[in-house]
């Protein structure tokens, strides 16, 4: 029986690796004469509509998030244009088996946090997020009474990213994170919270 389940999540994850190559494919086509039309995000929609295996799990859900993101109003921004080429340059900057082994963001020291208060609290925005360009996500936080600026010692909460980062990986947080840690380690009350927890609380 275990043989069985084995074989089992050996195919799985053969499966997944050619979804992948495939979505790796789709974004190098999409990249390869620089530019992005509505017409191929729209495209790109649609294929991971239809291939739900890859769009529900890492790195596709990052995709397929940033794409309904884009096409939410009807109307695709030079901004959200943008934010997806970036996406995707990411996606094809990395191999298979790099991609199918990472996650959305690394073991870093995250704060246990159920909901972020945003009146009057000061934000600072590390990493690429899945939610829409830092530009965005500063807007929105701004819109609910928030202050966003850099990491002071007057910071509530430090906010990365869930697109992730290969510094994180290999243990060298980025100085925004590296400065928020030293200050906590001071005794101040900053929180360092995943993009997961920041949307929740919207």
């Amino acid at each position: 029986m275990s043989n069985f389940f084995l074989r089992q999540a050996a195919a799985y994850a053969n499966d997944m690796k050619r979804s992948l190559g495939a979505l790796v494919g789709i974004a190098q086509g999409l990249l390869c004469d620089g530019q992005l039309t509505d017409e191929e995000i729209r495209f790109l929609d649609a294929w991971l509509v239809q291939n739900d295996a890859i769009a529900t799990r890492w790195p596709g859900d990052v995709i397929h998030a940033r794409v309904r993101e884009a096409l939410a109003d009807g109307i695709i921004t030079e901004s959200e244009r943008t934010h997806l080429v970036e996406t995707l340059t990411q996606l094809i900057g990395g191999t298979l088996d790099e991609l199918a082994e990472s996650t959305h963001v690394t073991s870093l020291a995250f704060d246990n946090v159920d909901r972020i208060e945003f009146p009057d609290a000061r934000f600072c925005l590390t990493g690429e997020f899945v939610y829409a360009p830092r530009e965005k996500c500063a807007e929105v936080i701004e819109s609910r009474g928030g202050i966003v600026g850099g990491v002071t010692k007057k910071l509530s909460y430090l906010v990365v990213g869930g697109l992730g980062s290969p510094e994180w990986k290999h243990g060298s947080f980025g100085r925004k994170i590296e400065k928020a840690m030293q200050y906590k380690r001071e005794g101040l009350p900053i929180l360092i919270v995943h993009e997961d927890i920041w949307t929740s609380s919207l």
